[in-house]
């Protein structure tokens, strides 16, 4: 086996291996799969614009609209009007009251399975880790034009 097949098996390794460690809880708070990532990004930051969020939670801008779509039904965000270049009217995202309590939930929970991931680590190698995660990502990065939206477009 090749470093890079190597490389693909471990990052989907780790990637299934969080996702399942996290997907009963989230479920067992009423959220579907792709719900959790936009609460976490929203509870870091919010105020985005939909296209903007779709771009960071990487997902495709339909896929996002019908994601806030459930989310605002299920009173977890909400949009509010906002005039950019040219006076377009967008929507910029925030958390409800309800929202928050979940998104704290959810980040609750991520950080404790980042917990169990590191453990056994030093810091020094945790630090590492995440630094050559960064790098791998960015080198990608670099070959979808700097952007997600973009390389959708060019799928």
């Amino acid at each position: 086996m090749t470093d890079n097949e190597r490389f693909f098996r471990e990052m989907l390794s780790l990637y299934y291996a969080h996702r399942a460690y996290n997907i009963r809880y989230y479920a067992s708070l009423g959220l579907t799969s792709g719900q959790p990532k936009v609460l976490n990004v929203l509870f870091d930051e919010e105020g985005y614009l939909q296209k903007d969020l779709a771009a960071r939670c990487r997902v495709e801008p339909a896929t996002m609209t019908s994601l806030l779509a459930k989310m605002e039904k299920q009173d977890m965000i909400k949009k509010e009007t906002v005039y950019v270049s040219g006076g377009k009217r967008a929507y910029a995202i925030y958390l409800t009251d309800h929202g928050r309590k979940l998104a704290r939930q959810v980040s609750d929970k991520a950080a404790q399975a980042d917990r169990i991931a590191l453990s056994g680590m030093t810091e020094d190698e945790k630090n590492s880790l995440l630094s050559l995660m960064r790098r791998a990502c960015n080198n990608i990065e670099e070959q979808l034009d700097g952007t997600w939206e973009g390389a959708w477009k060019s799928v």
